[in-house]
């Protein structure tokens, strides 16, 4: 069955709204990027390309971290001027030449999958894409009970388990495959949010003054100890997962 590629686009007013102008220094991105970066160096070998990079904030973090990485994504948004080389935006994967692709090793589709009715068959639709990689990151918002007006505002199909996601990733169940949740002290915050008033904010505040930047960037150290420190199995607000190729 076709896959409709405007299924997975931002619209302006979402952009807007996930992805304000000095965003990065959210908690959130900050905790998130540094999972990543991580996950990325233990991956292995070859160039980063992440499907759906928005206006390419992750593609920015790790190549200042010193990753070869480069982005692709279907909304028609500018891209941050300091990676405008290496991010294409209002293009589809799929109408890019395979060959562009030769030299990419890992393939980061980053709180994407959540907004397909069909992920699996997008997912292998991608695999047979971009050949080369040999390792899948994801990022997806994590458990169904937190499900919430935040979802249905960025036409989210579901939130995940851990179960679910790895259905939906990896339907050979023959990958090495290793994921986690992560935000868990968020997790009992978020469920009685909702229990109380039913509903969670759409959009991200930036933080602006010298205070609450330095404020967000102990936040997201916080919830990066709370990763490395908690069970990967503990509930959290979102999961990290890694899917690996069999050696070839």
């Amino acid at each position: 069955m076709a896959i409709d590629p405007s299924s997975t686009a931002f619209d302006p007013t979402q952009f807007d709204a996930i992805y304000p102008p000095g965003v990065e220094r959210h908690y959130w991105n900050i905790c998130r990027n540094a999972i990543l970066a991580r996950a990325v160096r233990a991956a292995g070998q070859g160039n980063v390309l992440e499907v759906g990079c928005g206006k390419g904030l992750v593609v920015a973090h790790l190549r200042a971290e010193g990753i070869e990485a480069r982005g692709v994504d279907l909304a028609n948004v500018p891209a941050l001027p300091e990676v405008s080389a290496h991010v294409r935006t209002g293009v589809d994967l799929f109408d890019i030449a395979a060959e562009q692709f030769i030299d990419v090793g890992i393939v980061l589709l980053l709180d994407v999958i959540e907004h397909i009715e069909q992920p699996a068959a997008f997912v292998e639709r991608i695999r047979k894409h971009v050949p080369s990689a040999h390792t899948f990151i994801f990022t997806v918002p994590a458990r169904q009970e937190l499900f919430s007006n935040y979802d249905e505002f960025n036409r989210h199909f579901l939130r995940y388990d851990r179960s679910t996601l790895r259905s939906h990733v990896d339907t050979t169940g023959k990958r090495t495959w290793k994921a986690s949740y992560f935000f868990h002290a968020l997790y009992p915050a978020a469920w009685l949010q909702l229990k109380l008033k039913g509903a969670r904010e759409t959009r991200y505040v930036v933080p602006v003054t010298g205070l609450q930047r330095a404020v967000h960037r102990l936040l997201g150290w916080i919830f990066l100890v709370d990763y490395f420190l908690l069970p990967a199995g503990i509930p959290g607000t979102s999961i990290i997962a890694t899917v690996s190729e069999p050696q070839r």
